[in-house]
């Protein structure tokens, strides 16, 4: 063993409690803070020698490391999540709805989207919408004449010059 890499051990076993007691308070979860910990010694003894003590103790090195490998993990998750989500919603939607309408849909507000999906998806007239959500039909239809204009937006579809609707990626009517 050499000078650096004694000194190095040296260094990690007087800050891993450290080390420890920080990530547990970032991930709030004991065994993700044992990993994250464990996945910041591996880190800190492969990049030791770009470790410049004149810029930084070691102590906050190796915080840095941690925090972000904490922050690229939790990156990760939520593309995990975000993928896993999608993957869920369209095996749920199946047919009846595209991955583009309910991606449109879920941006609406939910004072917006319950009256789009009573009436365009089960039927429900603006008398029984109004009667379901505790507002008047005018305010049931307002909501729907914006929402359905939002979702048309959304979808890239718009009114063309003779008042029709119109597809504006295809420019069909």
């Amino acid at each position: 063993m050499n000078r650096d890499d004694e000194q190095l051990s040296h260094w990690l076993h007087d800050n891993y409690s450290f080390l420890y007691a920080y990530l547990i308070k970032l991930t709030l979860h004991p065994a993700e803070a044992e990993d994250l910990a464990q996945d910041t010694v591996v880190r800190c003894i492969e990049r030791f020698s770009q470790y410049r003590p004149e810029k930084a103790s070691f102590s906050t090195w190796m915080i840095q490391i941690a925090t972000n490998l904490w922050l690229d993990k939790k990156r990760r998750k939520k593309r995990e999540q975000q993928y896993l989500n999608r993957q869920q919603l369209e095996w749920h939607l199946g047919e009846g709805i595209g991955l583009e309408v309910a991606e449109a849909l879920g941006r609406l507000g939910d004072h917006h989207r319950v009256p789009v999906v009573l009436k365009y998806y089960y039927g429900y007239s603006y008398e029984e919408i109004a009667a379901i959500c505790r507002v008047s039909t005018g305010t049931v239809k307002s909501r729907l004449h914006h929402a359905m204009a939002n979702l048309r937006k959304e979808l890239g579809e718009d009114e063309g010059q003779n008042g029709r609707k119109t597809d504006q990626r295809s420019g069909r009517v």
